[in-house]
């Protein structure tokens, strides 16, 4: 199998299996926590989990995608909760994806160690309110003064946002022919004229989500992330399919634990099953079989860094086998009557909104496939 994990892999996996166990599903009440809980995330900035794709001249494990894949699922498997490990994983795209790969010398230098120790968090700023994150509709403004930029706008649904110390925010700089170009400006938390606000979500707790507003915060021409005016096309095009593709593991850890809870509620209930029961059961398990063998495949396409035609298909698939997998937990706490409980339930919500966000956008992406099929 192409996606069999090395051996030093496999042990980074079974280092935060270790870690999960001991520092995350041993903290009571985490789904509910109000509070972000820095203590673990420290904790994970001393255990190489913040830098774990990142090279080790910048303080990482040099990991790659495929470790944060394995990574990603045995921390919610084994950790209990998918909302921490939202904020881990954007936490890592942010450092190996966005200042590794369009950062210059300086920028890496200066944010990628702290990025690794968890001193420092990084937060990708695209989506607006009401429009989301469509290009033509985005109205964060980057105008030049001098040697710095002027930004003006507002931005929303940013993950880690109300945690987050560094912004990379996305801003129009230049509109030709009724075409906006887009720049990417790394904006401190510590900027004038940049307030953050927290959105309450009741939802993949305690990854916390917000906003921010900019009113004429100056930005240095030399925080630059990228190049000017090419922002959409070299970095916002290709994130959504790593950030997809990283959750992949993730999402996978989250079936697996939901699967070890409706087990332990059916042996509470001492119900006898059918045989056709049992090869309803068997069907979850090998949806996690299938699913994790997808997950691994695509990160393994990601660290392969060349383009390949069906790592898409892998994304969309992945989504939707995710979809069937809920709808056959919830045949069977039917068919059973079994209740779900709290813990079941709250997991279930989570990974219910998980495996259907962007749906408008992967629905347009699926057309597109299938016009490329009918055109041969």
């Amino acid at each position: 199998m192409t996606t069999a994990l090395t051996k030093e892999i496999a042990a980074r996996r079974d280092e935060a299996a270790l870690f999960a166990q001991e520092k995350i599903a041993s903290r009571d009440g985490l789904s509910a926590a109000p509070e972000f809980p820095w203590d673990i995330w420290r904790a994970m900035g001393r255990a190489g989990l913040l830098g774990l794709s990142l090279p080790r001249e910048y303080g990482g494990q040099g990991g790659g995608y495929l470790a944060l894949a394995a990574a990603g699922e045995a921390l919610v498997r084994h950790g209990h909760s998918l909302g921490l490990a939202l904020s881990w994983a954007l936490q890592n795209i942010a450092a190996q994806y966005l200042i590794l790969g369009f950062g210059h010398d300086r920028q890496r230098r200066e944010y990628l160690p702290q990025m690794a120790e968890g001193r420092l968090i990084a937060c990708l700023a695209v989506s607006e309110p009401k429009v989301g994150a469509h290009p033509k509709r985005l109205k964060t403004s980057a105008a030049r003064q001098g040697d710095s930029f002027c930004l003006n706008g507002e931005k929303t649904y940013l993950t880690n946002g109300p945690i987050a110390d560094l912004f990379i925010v996305i801003a129009v700089t230049e509109t030709q022919a009724g075409q906006k170009r887009f720049t990417a400006f790394l904006t401190p938390k510590t900027s004038v004229g940049l307030s953050v606000e927290s959105m309450p979500l009741d939802l993949l707790r305690p990854s916390p989500h917000g906003g921010i507003k900019l009113n004429n915060v100056l930005v240095p021409a030399k925080n630059i992330l990228g190049q000017e005016g090419l922002a959409y096309e070299t970095i916002i095009k290709s994130f959504r399919e790593i950030e997809d593709t990283v959750m992949m593991g993730p999402l996978v850890g989250g079936l697996a634990w939901q699967l070890e809870l409706l087990a332990g509620l059916i042996r509470e209930q001492g119900t006898s099953l059918t045989e056709e029961q049992h090869a309803d059961f068997g069907e979850l398990q090998f949806l996690i079989h299938t699913l994790r063998i997808m997950a691994y495949e695509a990160a393994l396409m990601l660290d392969s860094g060349d383009r390949h035609p069906e790592s898409l298909s892998l994304v969309l698939g992945h989504r939707r086998l995710a979809r069937l997998f809920q709808a056959k937990v919830q045949d069977i706490l039917s068919g059973l009557k079994i209740e779900a409980g709290p813990r079941l339930t709250a997991l279930s919500k989570d990974l219910v909104f998980m495996a259907g966000i962007a749906k408008n956008v992967a629905r347009i992406k699926q057309g597109r496939l299938g016009r490329a099929a009918l055109a041969g």
